[in-house]
């Protein structure tokens, strides 16, 4: 693109005497020079943030400091040892006072500067790896008056960080830990400065897995087959375990997360079944307020809100996630937000991240467009995308589609090798290999949708709809990092491919661009603000075109067969549970997310009449490359609770049973935070052992076990304007994900305020003992016994 505008922009032509005559037009010449600047501070600040991360937690006062008294030091003490040492630099004798006092300055302090920065970070990552601070007891509820220690110890933490109102119930220790992490820290550390300063996921010991395991199985068989499952256990221990238990230490030295490119590469790209349902998830719009009506200036504000997420990105202005607010949390997956696709493969899919893509994929009407919202150097604005827009839903009116091309994204929804052959045969090369190129090289997709996303507490069932074009449209393009569908009445919607990173980092850039869009604000009209700038010159988007031959055809007719038939075999609903939420539970002095794990188990028992291993999503990010963890919510504690309420048990009985239960699975979330978990293990065991092609009885009975029950919950309050309290009506569902087992359910849920708490319920309409409506009603059934036990 900038080749041809330069082209344009050079014109001459040679008289009849010989002259030659140069015609240049000001304006293209502007905007190339313009492009020119923005890839030079692009780079600049790729370099800044670069060498900034490589001397962290290091800063620039401290090498300034290190210089004047290292200046101070020769000018009054002459003969130092220090000093002296730095005399054998090449030809320092030759320099006068000045000179040599400039020298030694300059290799003494960078020498200093670099043991300085490599001293605070191995400190800081001795500090991270603390994590006892979990298991102290947190929280703005105190009975007691706080003792001379407790204040003694906020009075340090305030003097070192400047935090007040922290809990009294932090002990010493936490408090004076929490201060030293953030006097180190600083207090405007860049996105990913913190890297390098976490420690590494630590290796669990065979022994302790295999007690952690035993224990999360018991109430899930009889005596006979725990039996059966504890000799498998021993004998692995005994036997194999501990060799491959030596290969797992070894890699764990090596690598920066011993788990995560295994489980990205075993779990997510050699999975061969379809991302529709099965991998991609979805995040909702603001449910009771639409900013506007007019979807292509909606659309227009969001992908600006876009566009300033993925800036703050590249520059790493974005604010780095901590736990607790000093715990920093590994930010490397938001690398690949934008400019990334998962290719596919026969045998196992690729991540590619592209570089420097200026322009976002758009389907409207059964066509796809390439809009360029980088033009003449500079970011289109808001009103300038939204005219862009227009200009697309306008051309695709008119504009006939090629062959295929109305469907072409549901060969990304099915078979991954199926798709991958597709590929191979038909679109590498030609008009069809540069017109994928664009889609799969854009920023990310833009689906135009003509039907309208409604919520109305009346009727679920538009709800429902609305989730379920979100988590199975059927023009989406599944391979990209994200999609953003925009609806008729000016709904948004976002759908996310799920290997390149968790749902927690989409969360937050939703979080964040739901309330930008916001603040971009719109006229009487509906339209976007601002003004289209006289020296910008608009690059019009471009008609992708495609030469597909009548048998690819009737390869896309196929695949779009078969994704609608998967889709209509998908069972949704969204339940808003706004009895009670946070707030009440939270006076009931127990963790909100146990609780409804809890209440998740007792749900499933009305729903089933029995008990299944049950899998919740948790993190490890606070180690480098870390991604997730298992928590396995069927405990013995909270069966017993189950069980208790189901016979009718006294009040009292139950309330003690749910009080241990939860606490047994605050335990469990904190075992896996740190490190402690099960089934990641157990993974890299099962790996190495097909390495080294060593059969596992223990292995292959634990990794066969289906998952009947899979829970997440969204996180909620990432973003920083996010308020709840003042703008109640912007609240969002969060977003879901389909079931993992064929006949088991999948549920996510958000905790939106104090008092609100949205449930994602999936299933299969192919499997009778499954219906996500009546699981819903179960839930709300034992949301409510449970709190008529605490009232």
């Amino acid at each position: 693109m900038a080749e041809a505008r330069l082209a344009v922009a050079f014109q001459f032509q040679v008289t009849d005497e010989g002259e030659i005559l140069v015609h240049l037009d000001r304006r293209i010449l502007k905007d190339f020079v313009r492009s020119a600047v923005r890839v030079i501070n692009r780079k600049l600040f790729k370099s800044r943030n670069a060498f900034i991360q490589s001397v962290f937690p290091a800063t620039s006062i401290a090498f300034f400091v290190i210089a004047v008294l290292l200046t101070a030091l020769q000018v009054f003490i002459p003969d130092n040892r220090i000093t002296s040492n730095l005399s054998h630099i090449p030809r320092i004798d030759k320099m006068n006072l000045v000179m040599r006092t400039a020298a030694v300055t300059i290799v003494g302090t960078v020498a200093l500067f670099l043991v300085w920065s490599f001293f605070l970070r191995i400190l800081l990552r001795m500090l991270l790896s603390y994590k006892g601070w979990m298991w102290s007891p947190h929280g703005a509820t105190v009975t007691s008056k706080p003792s001379i220690f407790d204040r003694i110890a906020q009075g340090l933490l305030f003097l070192m960080t400047g935090r007040r109102n922290l809990p009294w119930k932090l002990s010493l220790p936490v408090t004076l830990w929490m201060g030293a992490c953030k006097m180190i820290i600083g207090r405007k550390p860049k996105l990913l400065s913190l890297q390098n300063c976490l420690p590494k996921l630590p290796v669990p010991s065979v022994a302790g897995t295999m007690k952690r395991y035993l224990k999360t199985v018991r109430p899930l068989v009889d005596d006979e087959q725990y039996s059966r499952i504890e000799a498998l256990a021993n004998d692995f221990q005994k036997g194999i375990g501990n060799r491959l238990q030596r290969y797992i230490v070894l890699k764990s030295w090596w690598s920066s997360n011993y788990v995560t490119d295994w489980w990205e590469q075993y779990v997510y790209l050699r999975g061969r079944s379809g991302l529709m349902i099965n991998s991609n998830y979805y995040c909702l719009d603001s449910l009771m307020y639409t900013p506007t009506n007019v979807r292509t200036a909606r659309l227009a504000n969001f992908i600006t809100a876009l566009m300033k997420f993925k800036s703050d990105i590249d520059r790493q202005y974005l604010t780095p996630r901590f736990a607790m607010g000093t715990a920093p949390l590994c930010c490397e997956q938001y690398t690949r937000t934008f400019s990334t696709t998962r290719l596919p493969k026969v045998v196992q899919d690729q991540i590619e991240h592209y570089r420097d893509a200026r322009h976002v994929a758009v389907f409207s009407k059964g066509k796809w467009y390439a809009l360029y919202i980088i033009s003449g150097g500079r970011p289109l604005n808001q009103k300038e995308l939204q005219k862009q827009l227009i200009w697309i839903e306008s051309a695709s009116k008119t504009d006939v589609a090629s062959p295929g091309e109305e469907y072409l994204a549901s060969l990304t929804a099915g078979d991954r090798s199926y798709w991958a052959s597709v590929r191979d045969t038909y679109f590498a090369k030609g008009t069809n290999k540069h017109s994928l190129g664009l889609i799969e090289k854009s920023l990310f997709v833009v689906i135009i949708d003509d039907e309208d996303a409604e919520y109305d507490p009346e009727n679920p069932d538009k709800l429902d709809s609305y989730a379920k074009r979100m988590l199975c449209g059927k023009n989406i393009w599944y391979d990209k990092s994200f999609c953003v569908v925009g609806f008729r009445n000016g709904k948004v919607g976002i759908n996310a491919e799920h290997s390149w990173a968790d749902a927690t980092i989409i969360s937050h850039l939703a979080e964040e661009c739901f309330n930008w869009d916001i603040e971009l604000g719109y006229d009487e009209n509906g339209n976007c603000l601002g003004q289209e700038r006289d020296d910008m010159i608009l690059t019009p988007p471009s008609r992708l075109r495609w030469d597909i031959p009548p048998a690819a055809v009737d390869l896309i007719n196929q695949a779009r067969t078969l994704s609608l038939n998967r889709a209509d075999d998908l069972d949704l609903h969204i339940l808003k549970h706004d009895a009670y939420g946070k707030g009440f539970i939270k006076k009931c002095k127990m963790s909100p997310d146990a609780y409804i794990q809890v209440a998740l188990q007792l749900a499933y028992f009305k729903n089933q009449s029995k008990f299944s291993l049950t899998y919740e999503s948790s993190m490890t990010r606070l180690f480098r490359s870390g991604r997730t963890e298992t928590v396995r919510s069927c405990t013995s504690e909270s069966c017993a609770f189950v069980k208790a309420v189901m016979s009718k048990a006294p009040k009292e009985e139950c309330i003690e049973l749910m009080r241990t239960a939860v606490n047994r699975h605050t335990d469990l979330f904190r075992e896996s935070m740190c490190g402690l978990g099960i089934d990641r293990h157990l993974f890299c065991l099962y790996v190495i052992s097909k390495y080294l092609g060593e059969d596992s009885p223990f292995l292959q009975e634990v990794l066969s076990q289906p998952w009947k029950l899979s829970t997440s919950q969204t996180p909620y309050g990432q973003g920083t304007h996010t308020d709840v309290r003042k703008y109640p009506n912007r609240i969002s569902a969060g977003g879901g994900f389909g079931p993992v087992a064929d006949d088991g359910y999948g549920v996510s849920y958000i905790i939106v305020g104090e008092d609100i708490i949205f449930f994602h319920v999936s299933c299969n309409n192919s499997y009778p003992n499954t219906n996500s409506r009546k699981f819903a009603s179960d839930l709300q059934d034992a949301l409510q016994d449970i709190k008529c036990l605490f009232s």
